[in-house]
């Protein structure tokens, strides 16, 4: 299956082709049955909210399980895998973990922003990773999608990203996680909580690819939710404890 193939493949079910590479060792791509080696991976995702309309429309988001993204990208990626003969890897369900960050910035020109999400080049902070397919061929000789450019933070004097965060949890190029929870869980009708990260919309670039707002929503309540789940100190009605 060539490129362009898989491109019209992802396309179909709201994906992007987010990149790919042939494979070497260093980039710890596990090996196939019989300890054969992958020769390529490719990487995919959405650019936006171009995921949205299919999933959206999806049994798992309407079935109340937890993980409905997750367990939607398993279904489309093991699917998708089988008509390319190779096979799927995510970016959940460890440990042990597979390096997607380092397969990203591989595949793609990417570094990360002030926020620690990583910046693309066209897409800005609106983007996201669903799964990778690794295939015994070689598709391509060595990557796609990868063009340079000079990174935007380094250009952006008034770093609106740090001031926008109604309780500054970024600060530094650090990300107080416990303190973000806190004031989405106390403040439910807060706009981080309507409309998504406050510090993440207040990001100039990209401004057409932004999240529509059922779509940031949905990421800002299951964060939330996730996040939750694994604190401890929590109050029997379910509030976090102040610090």
């Amino acid at each position: 299956m060539d490129i362009q193939t898989i491109t019209k493949l992802a396309t179909s079910r709201g994906l992007s082709v987010r990149g790919g590479f042939a494979c070497n060792d260093d980039d710890k791509v596990p090996t196939f049955e019989h300890g054969k080696a992958a020769r390529s991976l490719v990487l995919f995702g959405n650019a936006g909210s171009s995921i949205w309309p299919e999933f959206s429309n999806s049994p798992e988001i309407k079935d109340g399980l937890d993980n409905p993204l997750d367990r939607w990208s398993k279904r489309i990626g093991d699917d998708m895998a089988l008509q390319m003969g190779g096979l799927a890897y995510y970016p959940f369900g460890g440990p042990p973990y597979q390096p997607f960050i380092s397969w990203a910035q591989k595949a793609e020109s990417l570094r990360p922003s002030k926020l620690g999400m990583l910046l693309h080049p066209e897409y800005g902070l609106w983007h996201a990773y669903r799964f990778a397919i690794a295939l015994p061929d070689a598709l391509f000789d060595s990557t796609i999608h990868c063009s340079k450019q000079q990174h935007a933070c380094d250009s952006c004097k008034d770093q609106p990203c740090y001031s926008a965060c109604p309780v500054d949890a970024f600060f530094n190029d650090n990300y107080d996680v416990d303190r973000c929870v806190r004031y989405l869980n106390d403040n439910p009708e807060a706009a981080c909580n309507k409309n998504g990260c406050m510090a993440r919309m207040s990001c100039p670039e990209a401004e057409q690819y932004r999240y529509v707002q059922p779509h940031a929503e949905f990421h800002i309540s299951q964060f939330l939710k996730a996040r939750l789940k694994v604190l401890n100190d929590t109050h029997s009605d379910g509030r976090i404890k102040p610090s």
